[in-house]
Parts: structure tokens; C-alpha cells; sequence
């Protein structure tokens, strides 16, 4: 599979009459996107507002932030399977991107049934943020949706909104030259260097939903509980796996860097995509074994595992580790740790078998990045969850707060400690 990647860089936004991609400067006809927004009966408002660094402004509600793409050549389409896209593998061909904005998603519209008050995470717009989409502008898209919709129909229309915005964003490029075109493709470049792979575990929802449709994070836009998946990396690049941090996934610095190490260090020779948040051990051991018996299949002999949950979600990816282990694969641990504030060890589990692990830290919210001051304006709802944990309490969301609740789950932060 050979996938070309064009780049337009954003080195300006404004509004405007029309919108338009034209040497760095994009242009963004707010009102003429909204009207198209709104041609959905199912949203009952909309706005776009647009945020820049260092704007004294806080945006909650964030459901998703995506990086406008399109397809401009070969099958499929950008974020395939969400909101009735097509669910043609996707991976080849050639793919537009716009770098340098991003389409943040704001509604108060939750994932599913029972799940009141989950989205109390939110962007904040001030200098020295680590979040790496606050570094440039963010087209904000607040919605309203009918809130008499089923929850599914509602989560539905407001996705939908968002990629409509991404959608007519990177239409404005399908018939230009980009300034930057990268090229990613397998060939086996020395059969005598060691094969790996990536095993990429994602939460699913369907465990304390009781739903086969919840929103959440989407593998060609399937959230239920499945077997392994085996991707091709281009996939991951061309937004196989999307929504609920679809900016990360589609942007993922784990799959860059192997793909810049292959043909050098090793052949990368795939990605294993599993789910998590099993209701038992059995079923997160089964998982855990067959992508380890998948990664073997392939002929691995290195693996790098990453998650993008925590507590229950730990498990498969722990139990990832270890299986590779027992199946000859050596494997290298993404993960975050635990604050020793909480008295236990760094990792839930600390299996003897995870041996090479690379820390991405506490998460930010005690990491150096807090307090925030207060802001002058706050995009979404007006006040968030005082205690993640317990989900008790409510602070105003303007007001000054303890850290950036943001967890960076794939390396794009730059903090570096070494410890032997």
C-alpha cells in the first residue's frame, strides 16, 4: 500500500465571504458554513467561533478536535465508517491535509445513556499549553442539537457537523499542488533486518454502555468490543481509527517514528489494533493473547504497545506486554504513570515481564502545567467536574483551576527524563 500525504500549511486565518486555501492564507466563510450546518434538521444551532494561541479563553464540551483532511485519490475517505461514511479501507491513494488549524467539536451532548457530565476535559487557549493543537489557531464548532433526538441520533448529528466543517476546510485543496508531499510505503527494504509492529489499544464503550453504537473512540466507526484488528499504518494515517481524539490518531508520532526507523532498524511490518474495557479477565486475556499470536503470525519480533484509557483499560494493554513477552516478542511500553500522591505503585499492574517502558508522565494535571489563571471567555459549559475521580463537586470553568486535565498518551510532549 502506498499512500501519498500533501501538506498545506496555515499561516493565516481569516474570516470571510468564501472559503478558500490560497499560499498559507485560509480563509473561512462562517456563514455559509453554518447555513450547511444547520441544513440538518437534528441541529437546532450553531456558531463557529475561531481561537488562537494565547487568547484568554477556555473551551469545554470538547467531544472531538480533528484535523481537516480529504481524499483526493484512491478509496475510501478521510475518518472512514463514522456518521454513515464509507467504510472502504482506506490507506492509499493520496490524502490532503491542512496543518496549522483544527476543528474542535462543542456540544453538550453526552456519549451515551448514564454518562452525565463525562466531558469535563477542555482546551485551554494560553501560552506554554502542551496540548499540541492549542499551538495554532482552532475553529471552533458550538452546537445544538434537538435535545428530544435518542442519544445515538444526537451524537450523530453533532460528529456529523464537525466533519462537515473538516470536510469543506480541505475541499479547498483537492485541486491544488501541495507544498509538502510525503510518501509512506512497506517494501521490505533488507530481509535480514527484524521485523515489528505496533499494537494500538483503544477503549471501547460498549462494556458500561450496553450499547453496539456509543460514541466514542471508532475503528472505521465500529466502538463495540472486537477481536484485534490488523491495520496497515497507513490507516492509522488516513484516520482509520478516529473520533474523541481524532487530531492524535490521525497525527501519531509512535507510527511516524517507526516508519522513519524503517528499512534502517527494522522492517515495521503493521499495526494490531485491540479494544478494551473487556467485562472480565478472560476476555482481556483472550485479547491480549491473540494480538501477541497475531504480532508472532507476522513474523515480529518487537513490538511497541500504547493505550489510550487508563484504570480498567490498563489491563489489556499490560497483558499485551506480557503475552509478547511469552510469545518471543520483545515489547516496549507507551504508558502514563500513577502519582505516588496515590500511594500505589507507578503502573496498576507492574508486571516483570514489561521491561522497556517509555513514561509519558502523571498526565498534566500536576505536572508542572498548573495552576491556570482564570480567563475572560469559556466556549462550551459553564462549569466542570471538581473531582475526575469521584465525580463529585463543580467549579466555575472560567475561574483560575489546578492543572490541565489532558493525558498525552502517544509522545507528543517533550519532557525527557532518563533512569537506569
Amino acid at each position: 500500500m502506498r499512500l501519498e500525504l500533501g501538506t498545506f500549511p496555515v499561516d493565516e486565518v481569516v474570516m470571510g465571504e468564501r472559503t478558500h486555501w490560497d499560499s498559507g492564507k485560509l480563509e473561512i466563510d462562517a456563514e455559509g458554513i453554518r447555513r450547511a450546518i444547520l441544513s440538518d434538521p437534528r441541529v437546532v444551532e450553531a456558531r463557529l467561533e475561531l481561537i488562537r494561541p494565547g487568547d484568554s479563553v477556555r473551551v469545554t464540551s470538547v467531544r472531538d478536535v480533528l484535523e481537516p483532511r480529504v481524499k483526493v485519490r484512491g478509496p475510501g475517505e478521510a475518518y472512514p465508517g463514522v456518521c454513515g461514511r464509507a467504510v472502504a479501507p482506506v490507506g492509499r491513494g493520496r490524502s490532503h491535509r491542512l496543518s496549522g488549524i483544527a476543528v474542535v467539536e462543542v456540544a453538550e451532548v453526552d456519549m451515551y445513556t448514564g454518562n452525565d457530565g463525562w466531558l469535563d476535559g477542555f482546551i485551554d487557549m494560553g501560552l506554554g499549553s502542551p496540548v499540541p493543537y492549542t499551538a495554532f489557531p482552532n475553529l471552533c464548532v458550538v452546537l445544538d442539537v434537538d435535545s428530544a433526538l435518542d442519544i445515538e441520533d444526537r451524537n450523530n448529528a453533532a460528529h456529523s457537523a464537525a466533519l462537515l466543517v473538516s470536510d469543506q476546510l480541505a475541499a479547498t485543496t483537492v485541486d491544488l499542488d501541495p507544498p509538502e508531499l510525503e510518501t509512506f510505503e512497506l517494501a521490505e527494504a533488507d530481509p535480514g533486518l527484524p521485523k515489528a509492529v505496533y499494537i494500538t489499544c483503544h477503549r471501547s464503550p460498549e462494556h458500561y454502555s450496553d450499547s453496539l453504537n456509543a460514541f466514542w473512540t471508532a475503528i472505521y466507526g465500529f466502538t463495540r468490543l472486537t477481536p484485534p484488528w490488523l491495520l496497515h499504518p497507513n490507516e492509522l494515517l488516513d484516520g482509520a481509527i478516529s473520533v474523541l481524539t481524532s487530531w492524535e490518531l490521525i497525527n501519531n508520532p509512535i507510527v511516524r517514528e517507526m516508519y522513519s526507523r524503517h528499512g534502517v532498524d527494522y522492517n515495521f511490518v503493521g499495526c494490531i489494533a485491540i479494544r478494551t474495557r473487556w467485562s472480565s479477565q478472560a476476555e482481556k486475556d483472550i485479547t491480549s493473547l491473540q494480538a501477541a499470536k497475531v504480532a508472532r503470525t507476522m513474523g515480529a519480533s518487537g513490538a511497541v504497545i500504547s493505550y489510550d484509557a487508563g484504570g480498567n483499560d490498563f489491563m489489556e494493554a499490560i497483558r499485551t506486554v506480557q503475552a509478547c513477552e511469552q510469545e518471543g516478542v520483545k515489547a516496549i511500553f507507551v504508558t502514563g504513570e500513577e502519582s505516588p500522591a496515590t500511594g500505589g505503585p507507578p503502573l496498576l499492574e507492574p508486571l516483570p515481564e514489561a521491561k522497556a517502558i517509555v513514561s509519558t508522565g502523571m498526565g498534566l494535571r500536576g505536572a508542572g502545567f498548573g495552576p491556570l489563571p482564570a480567563v475572560d471567555r469559556v466556549i462550551g459549559k459553564k462549569d466542570l467536574v471538581e473531582n475526575g475521580s469521584t465525580r463529585q463537586g463543580t467549579v466555575p470553568a472560567a475561574g483560575p483551576l489546578p492543572g490541565i486535565r489532558w493525558q498525552d498518551h502517544f509522545g507528543f510532549t517533550r519532557l525527557s527524563a532518563y533512569e537506569f
